[in-house]
């Protein structure tokens, strides 16, 4: 049956199918979106939303218009196989859900999460589309913020065009840069080489790799090393498409970076009906586990409980699981909220087993005067103009000093930036008061040390 109907809605089967079909034979043939839209006629904006899959009403006319271009027809273009229970793939969904996964290029290790992203499409999106332009892309953002989920996502969604398979390496287990330089070095190299010697057992080359995607999870400790073998890697073989997660930005040119921002606290302007992200995402991880509890007349508690953790996905699921044994209204209150962050364990969604640990894995890649600057802004308000910082701050070094750390410490995603007309920078909740009970800890013990060593005088006792 003809798959191209009259701006009908396309079976989902159908769209990937046509998208997957559009990247290969543009690619194949050498062209950009831009010249594929010179050829056609079709705007760019269409086919970059269409290769995407952003689109799925597409018009007759205009798909038409791009397979004449690219050589194809209607009749050409493969018909849909057939979904088991009639179940359709998602934006973000694993394509381990098709019906005959064994068709697909193989995959090694870890495996995106099977259900869907919540308000994550544009993030999707822009990886997708970047992967068009360029070999080397890198998800920035915050502990917790979703970076491994979209990367795994949208390696999902890249799979198909990869025939040599994707592999995914975790490398959080690698000992930091700082630390041990030459044993980080060799270790990342070897869990690289390994996943990327091909078939043949090491091959060096374009040929014996074919089309692989690689994914680097979590390289913010080991980001100059990391940036290192991914030129090397890239040169050595042509068929290779790097994905990089870091909370470290890498200082790789080619690479196209991207900054992956909090699930958003508010409606959309114009919009009376949708729910803000972060709310849905709460919701949702509130249905999983405990279906029967109602919150529909409590959406502006809700969406006050998000914005108490500034949207950061991480922190939305684990506050959700606190509904099992405390109400909504006793979460809102400050200190119970982020006591429950700090200690309930979650090791199934994150690699560090409580959001504490999450963000003392960050600071303490920090050095001294980072980790000090730090404790300063943590004190402020929760955003802030670089001039409002105190001339004293980071160690006293003055106003070019202070700029300089906070520039490291936006690059580390430790400092949010609001890129306005005026910058203006902030701390995620979380963070400021992760570093404002570590100060208050180290200052206790200090003053117990201080206690313990002063002399005791002569007839005190």
């Amino acid at each position: 049956m003809p798959i191209l109907k009259e701006h009908y809605s396309f079976d989902r089967t159908d769209i990937h199918q046509l998208r997957d079909f559009l990247v290969n034979q543009r690619r194949l043939s050498g062209w950009t979106q831009e010249e594929l839209s010179d050829r056609s006629g079709v705007s760019v904006r269409t086919i970059r939303n269409l290769e995407t899959g952003s689109n799925t009403n597409p018009r007759r006319t205009s798909v038409s218009l791009l397979l004449t271009a690219l050589g194809a027809t209607a009749t050409a273009f493969p018909e849909p196989t057939p979904w088991d229970s009639g179940r359709r793939p998602a934006l973000g969904q694993s394509p381990d859900l098709q019906s005959d996964p064994t068709a697909l290029p193989p995959w090694q290790g870890p495996r995106p999460l099977g259900d869907a992203l919540v308000g994550r499409q544009a993030d999707l999106g822009h990886v997708l589309s970047a992967a068009q332009r360029s070999r080397l892309i890198v998800l920035t953002g915050p502990g917790g913020v979703g970076k491994t989920r979209i990367a795994l996502a949208a390696a999902s969604r890249l799979r198909p065009l990869f025939q040599g398979g994707v592999a995914v390496a975790e490398l959080h287990d690698i000992p930091p840069q700082h630390l041990e330089p030459a044993a980080s070095a060799a270790e990342l190299t070897r869990v690289v080489r390994r996943l990327t010697s091909g078939n043949e057992g090491g091959v060096r080359g374009g040929a014996g790799l074919g089309r692989r995607l690689l994914v680097l999870d979590s390289a913010e400790h080991v980001s100059q090393h990391t940036a290192r073998i991914a030129r090397q890697l890239l040169d050595e073989h042509p068929g290779l498409q790097i994905i990089v997660t870091s909370r470290r930005a890498l200082a790789v040119g080619a690479a196209e970076t991207w900054e992956v921002e909090p699930l958003s606290c508010d409606r959309r302007d114009g919009s009376d009906t949708e729910l803000p992200s972060a709310v849905e995402l709460f919701l949702r991880r509130v249905r999983a586990s405990l279906p029967t509890l109602d919150l529909g007349n409590r959406l502006p508690l809700v969406q006050q409980l998000c914005r108490l953790l500034d949207g950061m996905p991480l922190a939305i699921e684990v506050a959700a699981r606190g509904l099992r044994s405390l109400p909504l209204t006793t979460l809102l209150h400050d200190g119970t909220l982020f006591h429950l962050l700090a200690h309930v364990d979650a090791g199934d969604l994150s690699r560090h087993r409580t959001l504490s640990d999450s963000v003392r894995w960050s600071y303490e890649l920090l050095p001294a005067p980072h980790r000090e600057l730090l404790r300063e802004l943590s004190s402020l308000p929760s955003t802030f103009s670089l001039d409002a910082i105190p001339a004293q701050a980071g160690g006293g070094f003055g106003s070019t000093r202070v700029a300089h750390l906070l520039a490291e410490l936006a690059d580390v995603s430790l400092v949010q930036i609001n890129r306005g007309q005026q910058y203006r920078y902030g701390v995620h909740a979380l963070v400021r008061h992760w570093v404002t009970q570590e100060e208050a800890s180290t200052d206790l013990g200090r003053s117990a040390e201080q206690a313990r060593d002063r002399p005791v005088l002569a007839g005190s006792a």
